[in-house]
């Protein structure tokens, strides 16, 4: 049977879940509130089924993995339906994954200043992190850059390609830096008063998209896995993305601007999130730990 976890980081125990933390679990920000909690129990459920296993599915994956699983209701809703499915998050997730009685032996508590996985190389067939990306590297969970966050993210990325099969690939998602128009989180710390000054008219945050952002693109994934042999096909968000904040007509109006979108445009700026099939090539060894 083909070796699938690796316990030799595992530092001790957040509540029944095994924890790879570094120091105090305390000291990681927990930013789940409950009604966010309930938000997303509310719609992962069918964005994992319209959207996430048939992608699993093409790729005949057995063996899933959520880095950034949040709450826990994609796993549950993999493991519904019939995948072997494990999920990792920070400290404090691990409260709703207790209440939805998710598997102490599919569950573990990572470290949030460097990403390790309880994985062997090449253990998973489908690998997805979605809206995570972006909190790597910064001090308050999204908008404010460390002066490494690079580096960060870099390490981050090849330690989650380290765990993906030869054959099957990860699904990297989150808001495009290229996109000047961010629904889901404030602004960069470091933003100018033009920036900030529009936002607060649009109600939206309203950015650059030219040099350091805490955003991120698709030359940012290529950049963090150089010399990693791998692919990168960039997807539609449509089926995903729900734009739930927009109201009225804008939502409508922003769900047929997606479902539009010509493939040709979908690894640009012109698509509101990167949504990037990384895959890794057959007869290719174990990612370089990064």
């Amino acid at each position: 049977m083909d070796k699938v976890l690796d316990f030799s980081g595992v530092r001790g125990w957040h509540g029944r879940y095994r924890s790879l933390v570094v120091g105090d679990p305390a000291a990681a920000p927990d930013v789940t509130t409950d009604d966010y909690a309930a938000a997303q129990e509310a719609v992962n459920a069918r964005k994992t089924l319209d959207y996430l296993m048939p992608r699993a599915r093409a790729l005949g994956a057995r063996r899933v993995l959520d880095v950034g699983c949040g709450v826990g209701t994609m796993v549950r809703t993999f493991e519904q339906q019939g995948f072997e499915a494990y999920g990792v998050d920070l400290p404090g997730l691990h409260r709703h994954w207790q209440r939805l009685d998710l598997s102490a032996e599919r569950m573990f508590v990572i470290d949030p200043d460097r990403l390790r996985l309880p994985f062997a190389d090449n253990a998973i067939d489908f690998v997805y992190t979605l809206g995570v990306i972006e909190h790597i590297g910064t001090t308050n969970g999204h908008s404010d850059r460390r002066p490494d966050y690079h580096a960060v993210r870099q390490q981050w990325l090849r330690e989650i390609f380290r765990v993906v099969r030869p054959g099957g690939a990860m699904l990297v998602a989150g808001p495009n830096r290229g996109f000047p128009v961010d629904a889901a989180h404030d602004l960069d710390t470091q933003s100018s008063a033009l920036e900030r000054w529009l936002s607060r008219h649009v109600g939206l945050s309203v950015h650059r998209t030219w040099g350091a952002y805490f955003l991120w693109n698709h030359a940012d994934v290529r950049r963090y896995l150089a010399g990693l042999p791998h692919t990168l096909q960039p997807q539609s968000v449509e089926g995903f993305l729900s734009f739930g904040r927009a109201h009225g007509a804008l939502q409508g109006l922003a769900n047929a601007y997606v479902r539009h979108l010509p493939r040709a445009l979908w690894g640009t700026g012109f698509n509101p999130w990167v949504m990037a099939l990384v895959g890794k090539p057959v007869g290719t060894g174990a990612a370089q730990h990064g």
